[in-house]
């Protein structure tokens, strides 16, 4: 992935908004951070899941733009509120798309999501004077050929294939550039980035 360069926020920034929705006592950051983003002056688009979470499930008043549907969706950064799960399943929709993703995170420990709450303010005075940088990750795509696989899903750290239950093992038919190299019987795989 290119380094993407900072876009100054005094032109409008949109921001794609994905959270967590199975913490209620912890939304109250996300309110905080849509106060900050419309004093901003940013366009906030929300993933539909959080939207509803906030406000059918908690009666929470969302200042949004647009919802967001899918894996179809552009943005200047996505930010991921929850801890390093809910940035794993933002990074999953953002793909292959190069979007820059900064995660808040209201969880115990985050090693992806490494703004708290109390420092969102000085984060996007910083990202709105385009001081900020972009760390590369690599990415990877599961591709199958199984007809029960709908889609072919994104992946940042890894990706793990598992047998269907516990008396079953895999069968790994392996090759480089095309070319066959092995077959291996295993109880699943690990495909990790560098």
């Amino acid at each position: 992935m290119p380094i993407l360069q900072p876009k100054l926020m005094k032109q409008l920034m949109k921001f794609a908004i994905f959270g967590n929705t199975y913490q209620p006592k912890k939304s109250l950051h996300a309110l905080r951070l849509f106060e900050l983003l419309k004093k901003q002056g940013a366009e906030i688009c929300m993933c539909r899941e959080f939207y509803q979470f906030l406000t059918a499930d908690l009666k929470m008043e969302v200042p949004v733009d647009a919802l967001l549907e899918g894996n179809d969706f552009t943005a200047d950064m996505v930010i991921s509120i929850g801890g390093d799960g809910t940035f794993l399943k933002a990074a999953r929709r953002v793909g292959r798309k190069q979007i820059p993703i900064l995660g808040i995170n209201t969880g115990r420990l985050g090693f992806l999501a490494d703004v708290s709450p109390e420092e969102m303010e000085v984060t996007f005075e910083e990202i709105r004077a385009g001081r900020y940088s972009v760390e590369e990750r690599s990415v990877l795509q599961l591709i199958c050929n199984d007809r029960n696989l709908q889609e072919s899903p994104y992946a940042l750290n890894e990706i793990a294939v598992l047998k269907r239950d516990s008396s079953s093992m895999i069968s790994i038919r392996t090759a480089i550039n095309g070319a066959y190299l092995n077959t291996y019987q295993a109880d699943g795989l690990v495909i990790a980035t560098p």
